[in-house]
């Protein structure tokens, strides 16, 4: 009888991933009290989500980016701002309002739409007026950890993914890079991690408008698609080790 092969460094490497790769996720999900009652059996043997869910997941996210467009371009178009830079308050219709924000954005975002996840957006504050206030430039939602994860957890791998083929093809690689030291004092890193985010603020702000400017407005032909960056700063406390 023959023995076994032993698996390969990259075979052990990947199961174990894959391993923690799910316990993280379960995690995250536990944390954020989402249900696990999940049939996984379809996914076993075909790994796809039906259509109506990804559509209508599709559509939320697509709302929730094109809203940090639209506090973007609050906090940068001339026409929205004050004398010393600063985000004018809008009304809900007129020259200077939601209405006419979101159509200078050039997002596929209903004005109503908007206005509603402006009154849930703890970004955005309405005066007794009923006057929307901004009151920071990126656009957040309560309770939306999940739905960004997921959005996320998709990019990055989408990406492995397309870095690998196209390391194969010899074609140019998507930017993925990752700065590490595994020991550390998380005691001390304040100066460093308000350093990144400055640094990191800077350097979104550098590109958001190159990006937005090569936004279509009529999309008509067939190689559309999307281009994005993300960036994000991660401490974790490091476990000792049981004999």
């Amino acid at each position: 009888m023959r023995k076994a092969a032993r698996p390969s460094f990259s075979e052990r490497a990947n199961q174990q991933a894959a391993t923690v790769l799910l316990a993280a996720t379960l995690t995250f999900l536990r944390g954020n009290k989402v249900g696990l009652d999940l049939d996984l059996n379809p996914l076993r043997k075909t790994p796809k989500v039906p259509a109506g869910r990804i559509r209508e997941f599709r559509r939320l996210v697509r709302a929730y980016e094109d809203m940090g467009t639209v506090m973007s371009t609050w906090f940068s178009h001339p026409k929205y701002l004050d004398r010393e830079g600063r985000p004018l308050q809008l009304t809900l219709r007129g020259a200077v309002s939601v209405r006419s924000l979101v159509r200078s954005s050039r997002v596929s975002l209903s004005v109503a739409f908007a206005a509603e996840l402006m009154q849930r957006s703890p970004s955005i504050r309405i005066d007794g007026r009923g006057k929307f206030i901004a009151l920071r430039r990126v656009f957040v939602l309560p309770d939306f950890e999940v739905p960004r994860a997921a959005l996320v957890i998709e990019r990055y791998l989408d990406t492995l993914r397309k870095n690998s083929s196209a390391q194969k093809n010899g074609t140019t690689l998507l930017l993925e890079r990752n700065c590490h030291v595994s020991e550390i004092d998380l005691k001390r890193i304040s100066p460093i991690l308000r350093d990144i985010k400055e640094r990191g603020k800077a350097f979104m702000d550098s590109i958001d408008g190159d990006i937005e400017a090569h936004r279509l407005r009529r999309p008509r032909r067939k190689r559309v698609g999307e281009l994005g960056v993300l960036t994000f700063a991660w401490t974790r406390t490091s476990r000792t080790r049981s004999k």
